[in-house]
């Protein structure tokens, strides 16, 4: 997911560019294009940063204990026998995150682009990984980090609240640049917009696909290597979407 992402139309995530004709670096500010491409394509990457994220905890548990467990849409399940190591099973659980916060990552240092067709698929990298889902869910002690720390270090204050300060360390920088170049109007509802609206379409989406088309009508349910047919069908289906889509993405007003 990530090379497609990095493919046409973007050149890749890049670096800080100078402005040529500029006495000062200026990383400028940009304005989403949206329609209803651009929805297409942001909702297949949100999907695809989803899925990602726990593909990773999937074949990262398969490659710590040798053999591969289970999962769904949003949860995962190590090989009968190896939770009982709890190095495995935090490492495992943590895969997750560091794997969301890396492409978080990718795209504030896209956001710093010089080419603004960078900044927008930056912008989208960041919302795409619905943070709101880390920063939240941590403050209510039911997320991987929370449950990797309790595994590794025992339940206490110290450990919750110092998961909560790691957690919103990692995800405030990309927020807040993405927030800062964001040049639609009003700026704070379409900041919360991106904010919040990936989020609320991954539960209500993926909720869907869970627990009625998975769990309760086990529609292409059987697994290969511990991951239904179906999560792999959605997954084809998002890649097409995103790739034939993708340009929308990119598409500002062309300023710098």
């Amino acid at each position: 997911m990530i090379l497609w992402v990095y493919g046409g139309g973007v050149n890749g995530f890049g670096g800080v560019e100078e402005q040529r004709g500029c006495e000062k670096r200026n990383f400028g500010t940009m304005t989403v294009r949206m329609s209803w491409r651009y929805v297409v394509a942001f909702a297949a990457l949100t999907m695809l940063c989803g899925t990602s994220h726990e593909f990773v905890h999937h074949f990262t548990g398969a490659a710590l204990c040798g053999a591969f467990g289970t999962k769904t849409f949003n949860s995962f399940t190590l090989a009968e026998g190896c939770d009982a190591d709890v190095m495995k099973g935090y490492w495992a659980a943590m895969a997750g995150p560091i794997f969301t916060f890396g492409l978080m990552w990718v795209g504030f240092v896209m956001l710093r682009s010089g080419r603004e067709a960078r900044r927008l698929m930056g912008l989208a990298l960041v919302f795409a990984n619905f943070p709101i889902n880390r920063m939240l869910f941590v403050l209510l002690g039911s997320n991987d980090e929370q449950y990797a720390s309790r595994m590794m270090f025992g339940r206490s204050p110290m450990v919750f609240w110092l998961t909560v300060a790691g957690v919103w360390a990692v995800c405030l920088p990309p927020l807040v640049e993405a927030f800062r170049q964001l040049r639609n109007r009003p700026r704070v509802a379409w900041g919360l917009g991106f904010f919040m609206l990936p989020f609320l379409f991954v539960v209500v989406f993926a909720g869907f696909l869970e627990y009625f088309v998975l769990l309760k009508w086990h529609v292409l349910a059987m697994p290969v290597l511990g991951v239904p047919y179906l999560i792999l069908l959605v997954e084809v289906v998002c890649v097409v979407m995103f790739e034939v889509f993708k340009p929308a993405l990119v598409a500002g007003d062309g300023t710098v």
